[in-house]
């Protein structure tokens, strides 16, 4: 697919996507929107864990309905927000009043490889569920580097390959693609750091991506950015949520008790098997 196609069909999307225009965040209903919600609570905490991070300008990248803005504004930041979706911006518009704040709140339809920022600019950038839609990102991460001020952060938001739920799939297509060897069809727009997430493409009509962490993190640091601090979330069990013999609420109690779990120990693999990531990192010079 050609990019300018995959932003129309992406764009679209979420022009038309009540969900993200606000009905996931307010339900606790679905699968989803537990973890988004829960994304959006585990974001939250990094933020105000750090003890350095100077409150001055933040930009959402991938804004949405808004709601982690309004956090910010209420934390004292001087707000800005970029949607590929008008719809979207328009939709943050009015969760936040931005008419009423025109001095600390700025909202822009615009994309992350084309930011229309100086420089050095924020304090705190953040990019969440936005990376994936992108059929390459080294152009995105540029940019999102670009403007972070030195000591400011940098927080990113992914899905993860090699998940404990996706784990199977990712290596089973690498086993499919080394035995095709030669006789495969090599496809030079397909990233080496990702690869397209057959769960999240079901009727959709445009590419998504996970990502493998071990690669993508050192990219997100080189050259001048450090990790702070990472975790990963979402334990799906798939398998026993489809067979319906245990309940959802003892499924659901497990995910929070692993989750919490791997926060505070670090142990290899498991600490990263979470279907969602998020990660951030400071700009060192």
């Amino acid at each position: 697919m050609e990019i300018d196609e995959q932003k129309k069909r992406v764009t679209t999307y979420f022009d038309e996507s009540k969900g993200w225009q606000g009905d996931l965040y307010h339900s606790e209903d679905t699968y989803f929107s537990r973890v988004i919600n829960r994304r959006k609570q585990y974001a939250l905490e990094m933020i105000d864990s750090l003890p350095d991070l100077k409150i001055g300008k933040a930009l959402d990248i991938g804004c949405g309905s808004g709601v982690y803005l309004q956090e910010f504004f209420k934390r004292g930041f001087d707000c800005y927000g970029v949607d590929i979706s008008s719809e979207m911006v328009e939709t943050c518009k009015k969760l936040l009043h931005a008419d009423q704040h025109p001095d600390r709140i700025h909202l822009f339809q615009g994309e992350v490889e084309k930011l229309p920022f100086k420089d050095d600019e924020f304090d705190l950038v953040i990019c969440i569920g936005v990376l994936g839609y992108l059929l390459r990102d080294e152009k995105a991460l540029v940019e999102l580097k670009r403007i972070v001020k030195p000591g400011g952060y940098l927080l990113v938001n992914l899905t993860n390959m090699y998940s404990s739920s996706d784990f199977d799939y990712a290596w089973r297509k690498s086993i499919k693609d080394f035995f095709a060897g030669s006789r495969a069809t090599k496809d030079e727009t397909r990233p080496a750091y990702a690869m397209p997430n057959a769960w999240m493409l079901k009727n959709r009509q445009f590419h998504f991506k996970s990502y493998n962490l071990w690669k993508y993190e050192p990219m997100i640091a080189h050259p001048n950015f450090r990790k702070v601090d990472a975790m990963t979330y979402g334990y799906e069990f798939r398998l026993l949520r489809r067979l319906k013999f245990i309940p959802e609420s003892f499924l659901f109690s497990l995910e929070l008790f692993l989750e919490n779990a791997f926060r505070r120990i670090s142990i290899p693999y498991f600490s990263y098997a979470g279907w969602v990531y998020t990660g951030i990192y400071k700009r060192i010079s």
